[in-house]
């Protein structure tokens, strides 16, 4: 956090007129005015803050959970996966910047078109995937130094958690389950978010025969072992551990 700070402190004004981004789509997009931002995506909303760009975001989507201001203050354009378009050009942003993945199609199509700048930032669930976010938001805001600086920032907490991940000598298995679908357990697999932040815990995924989300049943459940079953917190829409 220190570090981060400092980073702030020691860069002065950040502008990213004229700056060209190659983005998730492997289009090049030139960006002019990024005074107005609608951020998609809780990962671009935490760098956009952590980078101190937070008076720049004119609305966020329902996963900018952190920081809690971001939610708190700034509007919300609903879920990533089914945004509307009206939701996001109607807050005139001279910026979207969105996470792969982003939805439905119909609207990320109208965005495209839209006369407003649209970068696409990677999803790649990886510790380098992380940082390549960093530095993709902080070029596209025209803040390659402070982006490089919470970068090393992040890279060195990473270093440390290996450290701590090294010395944990039985791993624990451990479902995670985002919801009940039709009374099943819809459980992540590979290639998730999920799935990464188990590993960096230091634990296994006990689920590890199919890549995303599906649903599974208690047969499954009982021959993958877990441990321990994790979920989210997502207010009333949260799993009870009764379920």
């Amino acid at each position: 956090a220190l570090l981060a700070l400092s980073c702030l402190l020691q860069i002065g004004t950040a502008t990213a007129e004229g700056i060209t981004v190659h983005d998730a789509r492997d289009r090049d997009v030139v960006i002019d005015d990024p005074s107005r931002i609608v951020s998609i995506g809780g990962a671009i909303t935490e760098i956009l803050y952590a980078l101190g760009f937070e008076d720049r975001i004119a609305g966020v989507d329902a996963t900018s959970l952190y920081p809690p201001a971001a939610l708190r203050e700034k509007p919300d354009v609903g879920y990533m996966r089914q945004l509307s378009p009206e939701g996001v050009l109607g807050l005139h942003p001279s910026l979207v910047l969105a996470v792969q993945g982003s939805g439905p199609k119909e609207t990320m199509d109208v965005l495209e078109a839209a006369k407003v700048p649209l970068v696409l930032v990677p999803e790649t669930f990886s510790e380098a995937g992380l940082v390549e976010k960093i530095r993709l938001v902080g070029h596209a805001m025209g803040a390659e130094p402070r982006a490089a600086c919470l970068a090393t920032a992040v890279e060195n907490d990473l270093a440390q958690l290996r450290t701590l991940r090294a010395k944990v000598t039985k791993p624990v298995r451990v479902m995670f389950v985002m919801s009940m679908l039709n009374g099943r357990a819809l459980a992540a697999g590979r290639k998730t978010a999920a799935d990464e932040i188990i590993q960096l815990a230091g634990g296994v995924n006990a689920i590890d025969g199919y890549d995303g989300y599906k649903p599974v049943n208690d047969e499954a459940i009982v021959a993958a072992k877990p441990d321990v079953v994790l979920s989210i917190d997502r207010g009333k829409d949260s799993l009870t551990s009764e379920a």
